[in-house]
């Protein structure tokens, strides 16, 4: 979230190469909001099966038997539909580089912890289930999982975060296109 945030200054002074209602602006936003509410889904899903045993317990269905990293995998989504917004390739695939340096690093260091805290039992799985792309062959899900609340609710409030960056970039679309917004720059 606050790669996005770092990000805003150069939004508010640039402009996309192709204006507000052109076909392929639109396509832009309308694939940007899709890929924005799919992340905010798979980080809620993601948080359901982990309910809140994150590191207390390996956590192998549902989201996690196809990809080790379900709830970064889905803010990846949510971030590259920010960026989407834009109307810019150039800051979409800037903020998602900062991304995977930031969470790449993070990553890593989780699988340290969790190599010594599971053993056997995580190398296993690391070589069973990817990192970061999906295999959905792999599915399996319980029968019933345990939930706690304040985790799923945790997760729903940073949903909120990437749903108040998506008004602000509308914001400054609209204040943009009626010309109360200068830009500086226009990037492709």
């Amino acid at each position: 979230k606050m790669l996005v945030l770092g990000v805003i200054p150069a939004i508010l002074l640039t402009s996309p190469r192709w204006p507000e209602h052109t076909f392929p602006h639109e396509i832009m936003e309308l694939l940007g909001h899709v890929l924005v509410m799919v992340g905010i889904l798979i980080r809620v899903g993601s948080s359901l099966y982990v309910g809140g045993r994150k590191n207390d317990a390996l956590v192998t269905s549902g989201p996690f038997s196809v990809v080790r990293n379900p709830l970064y995998v889905g803010s990846f989504i949510a971030i590259a539909g920010l960026g989407m917004l834009t109307g810019s390739m150039i800051i979409t695939m800037g903020i998602l580089t900062g991304f995977m340096v930031l969470h790449g690093y993070t990553v890593k260091k989780e699988e340290q912890f969790l190599t010594e805290k599971f053993g056997a039992e995580y190398s296993h799985y690391m070589n069973q289930v990817p990192r970061w792309i999906p295999n959905f062959y792999l599915w399996k899900s319980d029968q019933e999982i345990a939930v706690k609340p304040a985790f799923v609710l945790r997760t729903m409030r940073d949903g909120l975060t990437f749903i108040s960056i998506l008004l602000l970039l509308e914001i400054c679309c609209t204040l943009r296109g009626l010309g109360h917004m200068p830009s500086f720059i226009t990037l492709p």
